[in-house]
């Protein structure tokens, strides 16, 4: 059998949870899960210097065990709740950690394009988001990116199981075939 490559880009929402259940169920056997989450550093310290000189200089001084707490928070997370249950279900599963130095819905799309890229990815799998037409606008869609930008394939994972047992079904079931 062919092995192949499926990156799950993840974060700490059930939505995500949802995207490794859809891989799972899907793609059981075979495949080798990379769960990967993008960890956006620190905001700079020249933010915390326009707001207030006491918390420039605490952020001097802590930067880089803030960002190694979030980064074993993020570690943590991983280990806990996604590697566990992509091995339970007898997954070969790794976690990704990607910093970035932008928390914006681009820089946080290139570095998982970019990740499923190093990685060879077979398909790069993300969430749907339930954002509104607005808050797409302004925010931006990490998803929307990776749709447009990723040399990988991507595979976008509708919210609701129900649209899921719609879009995907047995060929046995299938009156067309």
């Amino acid at each position: 059998m062919v092995k192949k490559t499926l990156v799950i880009a993840v974060d700490n929402s059930k939505e995500c949870r949802k995207a490794l259940d859809f891989a799972l169920e899907n793609f059981p056997t075979g495949y080798t899960y990379h769960l990967v989450h993008i960890q956006p550093r620190p905001p700079s310290l020249a933010s915390y210097m326009v707001a207030n000189a006491a918390a420039a200089a605490f952020v001097y001084e802590n930067l880089g065990s803030l960002e190694q707490e979030q980064i074993d928070a993020t570690n943590k997370f991983m280990h806990e709740v996604f590697v566990p249950k992509a091995q339970s279900a007898g997954a070969n599963a790794f976690a990704v950690i990607v910093q970035t130095d932008c928390d914006s819905s681009s820089h946080i799309g290139a570095a998982i394009c970019e990740c499923a890229k190093k990685i060879r990815a077979d398909a790069l799998v993300m969430m749907r988001q339930n954002r509104s037409a607005v808050a797409r606008f302004f925010m931006g869609s990490i998803t929307r990116y990776c749709a447009l930008h990723s040399p990988t394939p991507v595979l976008v994972v509708p919210t609701s199981f129900e649209e899921l047992k719609i879009l995907v079904h047995d060929d046995a079931d299938d009156p067309l075939s």
